[in-house]
């Protein structure tokens, strides 16, 4: 997102930004805790974590270089409604809250910037729950897969079968099912641990078509 931001306006907010790296499995926030900075990959993803009626862990965003974490800071809320977790390693900026929320209430572009992706965020959101609750768990994990790969350097990914089956709100037996599916039709690798995308258009074919609508909405508001 700070990479979209003009010159000027990125010298303006540059003092208040430090280094942070994103580890792989680190928690940001707490679900319910107070949101004391906000982050701003710049590369690695950052995954939005719910629970469900019965406590059971699901996605709910996924956001990368393209937008940040703590959003519900700027509308008012000083804690996380969800927990928020490295699932790609990377680097970020970030700044203490209230230093980005004085910065936000100055207006201009990095005000703009925020609400085009909350915006976008709304969006993604509503895909994501129309698509877990209309799509085969094939189609939902090709659609989570490329998310990721649009977001990080490298078609392997660090991946446990139990994380998969928080992202895609199913038991562990349908997410090995469907990675062996994805694993025969030529798209993955899968073992223990690791995840290796082969071959990205046979990814695309057996996705649903929540990543083509999703993608042609980030091209439309590319950053």
């Amino acid at each position: 997102m700070l990479a979209g931001l003009s010159t000027e306006e990125y010298a303006r907010i540059e003092p208040d930004l430090e280094p942070f790296t994103l580890t792989f499995g680190e928690i940001i926030y707490e679900f319910k805790a107070p949101i004391d900075h906000i982050y701003f990959p710049e590369s690695g993803v950052l995954s939005m974590v719910g629970i469900a009626g019965d406590e059971n862990l699901i996605e709910v965003g996924l956001l990368g270089r393209e937008g940040l974490s703590g959003l519900p800071f700027f509308l008012g809320m000083p804690t996380s409604a969800n927990q928020v977790i490295v699932q790609g390693e990377g680097t970020a900026s970030r700044m203490k809250a209230d230093v980005a929320r004085n910065h936000f209430a100055r207006g201009g572009p990095f005000h703009d910037e925020i609400l085009l992706f909350t915006h976008e965020l709304f969006l993604q959101v509503i895909q994501t729950v129309n698509c877990n609750r209309h799509h085969e768990v094939e189609q939902r994990l090709s659609r989570w897969l490329l998310m990721m790969r649009d977001r990080v350097t490298s078609n392997t990914l660090q991946l446990t079968q139990e994380f998969l089956s928080w992202m895609l709100g199913v038991r562990n037996q349908a997410v090995s099912r469907a990675a062996i599916r994805l694993q025969s039709e030529g798209a993955i690798q899968y073992s223990r641990g690791a995840l290796t995308i082969v071959d990205r258009t046979q990814l695309e074919r057996l996705a649903c078509e929540c990543y083509r609508m999703m993608k042609t909405r980030a091209n439309s508001h590319a950053y």
